[in-house]
């Protein structure tokens, strides 16, 4: 039974992953650039071992994207204060006006995954997995 969740969650993500890829190679972003401008949205200054650490990824695949937005001017890198060897990331003008993008290629996605499924069991499912993504972590996060 967890074999065909997890079969199922793996491609499931990686339609989600070829989604984004397409939708985002006209603005040259790669990897897991689109995460990162995600997570500072919502947490300005957050480090980007926070985003790899939150969304499980390489440390230097998140080092490497973000370095790339910064090269592209959607986000700006300031060094931690309290940790010299940290950044806190923030968006500039220019990431703020991905967002849109991000959020329509997100809602188109998420429309799909939602379609002939009643607003009660979409409840149901995200409490499952929320579950199931705990019981992965073990009390990590």
């Amino acid at each position: 039974m967890a074999d065909q969740v997890l079969s199922s969650l793996l491609r499931i993500n990686r339609q989600r992953i070829r989604l984004f890829k397409k939708e985002l190679a006209p603005y040259g972003y790669v990897g897991v650039m689109h995460l990162i401008l995600f997570y500072i949205r919502k947490r300005p200054g957050a480090s980007q071992e926070e985003i790899a650490s939150h969304f499980s990824l390489d440390k230097t695949s998140v080092a490497r994207d973000a370095r790339r937005l910064e090269e592209m001017g959607h986000i700006r890198r300031q060094m931690d204060p309290e940790n010299r060897r940290q950044y806190q990331l923030y968006l500039t003008e220019a990431g703020e006006a991905m967002l849109p993008v991000l959020d329509r290629i997100h809602e188109t996605f998420a429309a799909r995954l939602s379609t002939g499924i009643s607003a009660q069991d979409w409840e149901q499912l995200k409490r499952l997995l929320g579950q199931v993504e705990a019981n992965c972590f073990g009390g990590e996060e």
